[in-house]
């Protein structure tokens, strides 16, 4: 059986679809959010590895979209957000695109440009390389992904912020746990 095939028995997928939402990851990010309200508060936002931008969706439609048709707030106090891919996305309201790269330095120099000089209250990254088949292939070049999704966060998170990334598990995700919880506190430190 063919992968649209696949697709169309997946209830996520067809639920995705009906109500607009590009990929069915949206309502991973929307659980994440439920469980832990990681929207409270926040004003600035950088969506990494960020198309097809099911998850910058959720963001425009959680924190943008509210903000913006509430009578009390003024243009400046939107919350901003900001998401990085190697590939264009079709655009999503409220959301600044940088087609760029999440290893590079000046893509962290670009997004706190757009943040005015201040940092981002949450970081998301939804990265996941093309898949191969092979697990173990495939979780040790997302977990690559990962660490280097970490090396821009610890310069666009601000101290208190959160970070949100999808991981794929395999026998060697407690070592990513380890290298995740060792930077991030080691950043909190300097």
């Amino acid at each position: 059986m063919g992968k649209a095939s696949k697709d169309k028995r997946d209830i996520y997928y067809r639920k995705a679809k009906e109500e607009g939402w590009r990929a069915r990851s949206a309502f991973k990010l929307l659980q994440i959010d439920q469980e832990f309200n990681i929207f409270h508060g926040v004003k600035h936002v950088v969506d990494l590895c960020a198309a097809p931008g099911s998850w910058s969706q959720v963001l425009s439609r959680n924190l943008y979209v509210p903000a913006k048709q509430s009578s009390d707030c003024k243009e400046g106090d939107l919350p901003l957000i900001v998401a990085i891919d190697l590939q264009p996305m079709a655009p999503i309201e409220g959301v600044i695109q940088v087609q760029g790269d999440i290893t590079n330095a000046r893509t962290a120099d670009v997004v706190i440009r757009h943040f005015d000089g201040c940092k981002a209250d949450l970081v998301v990254c939804d990265g996941a390389p093309d898949v191969t088949g092979l697990h173990d292939m495939d979780e040790f070049v997302q977990s690559q992904l990962i660490l280097a999704a970490l090396a821009i966060v610890t310069h666009v998170l601000k101290v208190g912020g959160k970070f949100v990334a999808k991981i794929f598990r395999g026998k060697d995700t407690s070592l990513l746990y380890c290298q995740v919880t060792f930077t991030l506190l080691g950043k909190l430190r300097s």
